[in-house]
């Protein structure tokens, strides 16, 4: 085939498809960017909707939390209350078992006047106060507390006969007494 066109008509004819070609790359281009930023703003606005109800899940949350604040701090409470009772039953002792020891371990005609019992008396020096009838009654008295298990230690601090009293059992006796340690186990 021969070529009857101008070599300037023929290089002007090849500019030509190329522009058109670069036009369509440009169009293409400028399609493909607007797709992209409209995928980009489609998901922007998905992300700014989901933090908004995000955002509003939190501040629900913590409403719900401040509501339920008092109620925590009601249970942190209780269970310090509940550690405090553990600790007190833990180290609790039955005074009423050892001051029934105490009175068994007496003769009929004794009485019981003071008795001081609480958890730093065993080990320790204490004093028991017993109203008897007689002096012999008294030193019975001392005899008896010495041979029970629940004392280490027993001494008389005093005898004393009230000279005017009407009572039955006008002699007074005040002993020093050690309870013993293991008196406090059941």
């Amino acid at each position: 085939m021969i070529n009857l066109l101008a070599p300037d008509d023929r290089r002007q004819l090849a500019a030509a498809r190329t522009n058109t070609l670069l036009r369509r790359y440009v169009f293409l281009l400028g399609l493909v960017v607007a797709v992209l930023l409209i995928e980009i703003g489609g998901v922007y606005v998905f992300l700014s909707v989901d933090k908004a109800r995000n955002e509003a899940a939190i501040i629900e949350s913590e409403s719900k939390t401040t509501e339920f604040a008092q109620i925590r701090q009601d249970a942190s409470s209780f269970r310090s209350n509940l550690a405090t009772a553990k600790y007190i039953l833990d180290k609790q002792v039955d005074y009423t078992s050892l001051i029934v020891g105490v009175a068994n371990a007496l003769p009929n005609d004794a009485v019981i006047d003071s008795l001081s019992l609480n958890p730093e008396t065993f080990g320790t020096p204490a004093t028991l106060t017993i109203h008897t009838s007689s002096y012999g009654l008294a030193i019975d008295v001392k005899t008896r507390l010495q041979q029970s298990p629940l004392f280490s230690d027993v001494s008389f601090q005093s005898v004393a006969k009230e000279d005017d009293s009407t009572s039955p059992r006008p002699f007074t006796a005040v002993y020093n007494v050690t309870f013993a340690k293991d008196a406090l186990k059941p």
